[in-house]
């Protein structure tokens, strides 16, 4: 395998200012990124979702082509995903064709490395969060199983279920933070044998798990002041991932909270072993505390 490099950038939430997003200079900033993704010359730029605020089709319009602009400044090609703000006001092909790209999910190998760009359904609302559909599940089954190793997998909002005490949003809200049946995701990921590394937004932090040898990371958003004080300067915050030749992921994240992680890449085919089962577990526990062999 070749080492690839990508530039990466969530919730840019290109718009009408509010509340502690700081969408006024969402163009600015995306920019800046763009500049920052030529200079280090990247081989792609990959928006994670949320583009723009959802506030009405003509807007949201507006502000899609104002982003894809930006991004046609650099000097990568650039891949957009769509969140749940794109899907409040406009269906997939609408906001595909205000950014400049298409509407459905898309492969991509480069160096060795298949690289899945998902854009299933991320319509929520208060009453009912982001549902996976039958079809983005068979999409993602069928390309799986069709794919290379190693695959690294990106979309809006996580399939990790990591824990959401402390976000601003979603502390009280976690069913609005993921998929409701993201479990069925993992499923068919962990199977394949294939996935290495998941990348998401949609929660505005810097967090993940790993989850059966699969590395679930999530990003902070461009505009978003949440984790600084009151009337903050947004983050700025954008990241470069670099999956190196010989397996390693590495992820710098750049910004007001910068973050860097790196690890290897599971073997192909492998997996953790089966959690135990209740009663193994205490089975195995007692025998421990009563000096007794290990079942």
């Amino acid at each position: 395998m070749e080492t690839v490099r990508l530039a990466l950038v969530t919730d840019i939430h290109a718009g009408v200012e509010r509340s502690n997003v700081r969408s006024g200079q969402a163009i600015t900033l995306l920019d800046h990124v763009v500049q920052e993704a030529s200079a280090r010359e990247v081989d792609l730029l990959v928006t994670l979702g949320d583009n723009v605020n959802a506030t009405s089709p003509e807007h949201d319009r507006h502000w899609l082509a104002q982003v894809r602009q930006s991004l046609g400044r650099c000097t990568a090609p650039a891949i957009p995903l769509f969140g749940n703000n794109e899907y409040k006001f406009l269906d997939a092909e609408e906001a595909a064709e205000a950014l400049g790209c298409v509407a459905s999910s898309e492969v991509r190998s480069l160096g060795g490395w298949t690289l899945v760009f998902w854009r299933p359904s991320c319509s929520l609302s208060l009453e009912t969060g982001p549902r996976l559909t039958a079809s983005d599940l068979s999409w993602l089954e069928t390309t799986l199983a069709a794919a290379a190793y190693p695959v690294v997998l990106f979309l809006h909002a996580p399939i990790d279920a990591h824990s959401m005490v402390g976000n601003l949003y979603f502390e009280n809200r976690p069913d609005l933070a993921r998929y409701a049946n993201a479990a069925e995701a993992r499923r068919l990921l962990e199977a394949s044998g294939k996935v290495v590394l998941v990348l998401a937004g949609h929660v505005h932090w810097n967090a993940g798990s790993t989850i059966n040898g699969i590395h679930h990371r999530t990003l902070a958003s461009l505009t978003d002041t949440f984790q600084a004080v009151e009337a903050a300067p947004p983050s700025g915050s954008w990241a470069l991932l670099e999956l190196a030749g010989d397996g390693r992921l590495s992820l710098e994240v750049f910004g007001s909270e910068p973050m860097s992680w790196s690890a290897p890449a599971k073997a192909e085919g492998a997996h953790w072993r089966r959690p135990l089962p209740r009663e193994a577990f205490d089975a195995r526990m007692q025998a421990l505390w009563n000096g007794g062999v290990t079942p």
